[in-house]
């Protein structure tokens, strides 16, 4: 099990210590065995004892009890039975259980997923002080998941965590500043945020400045993020712009991603004169992937000459799905169709790119 939730674990059974000397003895009593037998690594007796205490009402035991279960401590992770203590301890206002029931809502762990229901308790771990909830719960309202968007509110949320040094809210304030979303834009202040957000190593921010300096693998791996949906809220049509940023710097990721995003539509008209004009310009870079995915266009018009020319080039290039796919398109093919895209792959490489139609 994690460090960090051993520690988490420690702090909250002093704090516990305290708290439950309000509740009943009985309760109480039970609760500090179970806080000796986790101390001692007897986490049976200790899911044991706090079960006890947890019948019993105690809420701090029923949150420990519940992330026992949920990070599977002393046994078989169990998100069904987590869910049941988080949320009995988060009814009774215990924040970070709160903080749990939300995140479970949200991933549909243990329960189906429900964002509205995620919403609701990150609202009230939010309002009881929890900072990742108030970090979250101004992402759902900058990106509209499952509320209505909502500048205003996301800026309030994302403002208290920022200011208590949440990366992923300084982040988000950076991008409603440099967008000049719901607030009046500030590249000055947008830079400071993300200058926050990435001497704390968080990546997106890291990546954002530096792409903004000009930088073409950070462009890319915004495009990346947005493409993906990785740390932000999909969007092509950002992902679109990063790429090209890349792309037009001749950066061949970042070609050969544009190429695959007008091939398949997303976000803009599927053009797969565009997607070969992007392709194209990453294979003659010796960019593999590109080299295979041109073959693939290719294939899908039943240009099988043309398609096995790279499939030929990228096998060469060590790409092993090109490889096979010769196999598969030998069999569609004259032996002098075969024999002409072979010279025709030997030309394409020796000449540098230069004589490859």
């Amino acid at each position: 099990m994690t460090v960090w939730h051993d520690a988490l674990v420690k702090k909250l059974l002093l704090i516990s210590c305290i708290l439950f000397l309000q509740q009943s003895n009985l309760a109480f009593a039970d609760f500090i065995k179970g806080a000796n037998a986790y101390q001692s690594g007897d986490y049976a007796t200790a899911a044991k004892e706090w079960e006890l205490a947890a019948n019993e009402g105690n809420s701090r035991a029923q949150y420990l009890l519940g992330l026992m279960y949920f990070h599977g401590k002393g046994g078989t992770r169990d998100y069904k039975a987590a869910f049941k203590w988080l949320e009995m301890a988060a009814k009774q206002g215990v924040a970070r259980a709160q903080l749990h029931v939300g995140n479970m809502y949200e991933k549909g762990l243990g329960i189906p997923r429900d964002l509205e229901s995620a919403n609701k308790w990150y609202e009230s771990a939010a309002s009881n002080g929890i900072v990742a909830a108030q970090s979250l719960l101004g992402i759902a309202y900058y990106e509209g998941i499952n509320v209505k968007q909502d500048y205003e509110a996301a800026f309030e949320w994302l403002q208290l965590a920022a200011d208590q040094g949440k990366d992923s809210a300084q982040f988000i304030l950076g991008l409603m500043y440099y967008e000049g979303k719901g607030i009046t834009r500030d590249y000055k202040l947008a830079f400071g945020f993300f200058d926050q957000a990435a001497e704390q190593g968080y990546a997106p921010a890291q990546f954002s400045l530096i792409a903004k300096q000009g930088d073409t693998e950070s462009q890319f791996k915004m495009g990346l993020m947005y493409d993906n949906g990785f740390n932000v809220k999909r969007d092509y049509s950002s992902a679109i712009k990063w790429y090209r940023l890349a792309a037009d710097s001749g950066y061949a990721p970042a070609q050969n991603n544009l190429g695959s995003i007008y091939r398949q539509g997303r976000g803009v008209p599927q053009d797969h004169l565009a997607a070969h004009k992007w392709y194209r310009q990453a294979a003659n870079q010796g960019f593999s992937e590109a080299q295979y995915n041109l073959g693939s266009l290719y294939k899908t018009h039943e240009d099988y000459v043309s398609a096995h020319m790279w499939w030929n080039i990228a096998a060469s290039k060590g790409h092993k799905d090109a490889g096979l796919n010769l196999d598969v398109i030998e069999k569609r093919m004259t032996s002098e169709d075969v024999h002409k895209a072979q010279r025709f792959a030997r030309i394409c490489l020796a000449k540098d790119y230069k004589y490859c139609n």
